[in-house]
């Protein structure tokens, strides 16, 4: 009788760990959460690259900060000063240590960090899916496969917890890694209307798409 009991409840059981396995989340559903009442984003970032081999550069450091729908800036500070700004149209690239500024036209259709920001153009551009199907408030790592080959880009993932971006790794063609690490993550900060302005400083030699135009 006990066995009889025992294998009933387990086929009781059953029906219940079924549905508990269809409603886990997706990883729409999470980028979802994450997207939810976010409109800009703060945070500190570790940056560095491992190669097919595993070998691991030197890491960069600095802080980056984010506007829906286009805008960025991201400031490196060690161990090499950079700046790059983008205003939804131009990006500006601010080599300190060269005293140079390249400026490009902003082409931000499958750039991945757009993904916290445009639900569209993430769907447009990528296929995503859950790369670990534990339904948890632990490290959660979502695989984005562009739809057109990028010369670029191979493979995104994005690590994310508690609703908040930790981690973005990019792979490419080498299948080098490029990985960034997001720490004291801030949603939607208070920026001025100005902040993702750059402003040219004096003396500094100006490059337009690779095109020498001068000092300004």
């Amino acid at each position: 009788m006990k066995t009889k009991f025992t294998i009933i409840s387990l086929l009781l059981f059953i029906p219940s760990l079924l549905i508990a396995a269809e409603t886990k989340v997706s990883a729409e559903q999470i980028l979802d959460k994450v997207r939810t009442d976010l409109n800009s984003l703060e945070a500190d970032f570790v940056q560095y690259e491992t190669d097919a081999n595993g070998n691991r550069s030197e890491d960069s450091t600095g802080k980056v900060w984010l506007n829906a729908p286009n805008q960025f800036k991201w400031q490196y500070q060690k161990p090499i000063p950079q700046l790059i700004v983008a205003d939804g149209k131009q990006v500006w690239v601010y080599d300190e240590d060269l005293e140079q500024v390249t400026i490009k036209q902003q082409n931000s259709q499958q750039n991945p960090i757009y993904v916290l920001l445009n639900k569209d153009q993430t769907q447009e551009h990528y296929t995503v899916s859950l790369v670990n199907k534990v339904d948890t408030d632990t490290l959660q790592w979502i695989q984005m496969l562009p739809k057109k080959p990028n010369e670029d880009v191979k493979v995104v993932w994005l690590g994310i917890e508690k609703n908040n971006l930790v981690s973005l790794k990019l792979q490419n063609q080498l299948d080098n890694v490029v990985v960034f690490e997001f720490l004291n993550v801030k949603r939607n900060p208070q920026l001025a209307d100005d902040f993702f302005n750059f402003k040219v400083p004096k003396g500094v030699e100006v490059l337009r798409d690779g095109i020498d135009i001068g000092e300004f």
